[in-house]
């Protein structure tokens, strides 16, 4: 089995990963390589679907009105 050295891991994580463990009855390692597991069981989804996710979300949005926005934005500059 490979190992890997993990450096600079900040306190508070390496304290949170430390509780998580012990809660779940694991050594760091073990709770690490769980987490490690989960992380990457996470489908990745494809640039299509990225892409329909934006243009669903920017279909929620508000309609803007631009020239509105700049004119706000210069009101009251000299």
């Amino acid at each position: 089995m490979a190992s890997i050295t993990i450096k600079d891991v900040p306190k508070a994580l390496h304290e949170r990963l430390k509780r998580v463990a012990v809660g779940n009855r694991r050594s760091l390692g073990s709770e690490i390589i769980v987490c490690l597991e989960r992380a990457l069981e996470q489908p990745t989804p494809s640039k299509a679907e990225l892409m329909e996710a934006a243009a669903a979300l920017r279909k929620k949005l508000p309609w803007v009105d631009h020239q509105q926005v700049e004119e706000y934005k210069r009101a009251g500059r000299p």
